[in-house]
Order: structure tokens, then C-alpha cells, then sequence
């Protein structure tokens, strides 16, 4: 596998880097990250509630911030 440069310098910070492979998205991560993961991490798509449930918060998010900005 050949990284660009901006691929490889996420690679080194442990960021996560997007690919596709043969029309495949994937994600590459480092061994230490990998490993580091919860293996009860929830991966499957989101249901229409939970993103409105996420849409909610994030509203509530905001509109607290803004209540409070001068």
C-alpha cells in the first residue's frame, strides 16, 4: 500500500486515514490504536432516532452557548 504524504503524516499522529479499496471504504488506523479499541464498540449504521436523538442534543448544545454569549 502507497500513502500520500498527508495520508502517512496521519498515520505517525494516529489519526485515522479513509480509503477505498477496490470500491470498498475502509478505514486505516495503527496497531496501537487498533488494539486500544473497545471491542463492544457499536459499529452498526444509525437508526433514524438515535440521529435525531444526536440532532436534538446537539441543538440543546447550542442553544445553551448561545443563551449565554454576550
Amino acid at each position: 500500500m502507497v500513502l500520500n504524504l498527508d495520508q502517512q503524516a496521519a498515520v505517525a499522529k494516529g489519526e485515522p486515514v479513509l480509503l477505498n479499496v477496490g470500491g470498498t471504504e475502509c478505514v486505516l488506523v495503527r496497531r496501537d490504536i487498533y488494539f486500544r479499541l473497545d471491542p463492544d464498540f457499536e459499529t452498526t449504521p444509525w437508526t433514524i432516532d438515535e440521529m435525531n436523538l444526536l440532532a436534538d442534543e446537539a441543538e440543546e448544545m447550542i442553544s445553551q452557548r448561545e443563551a449565554h454569549e454576550p
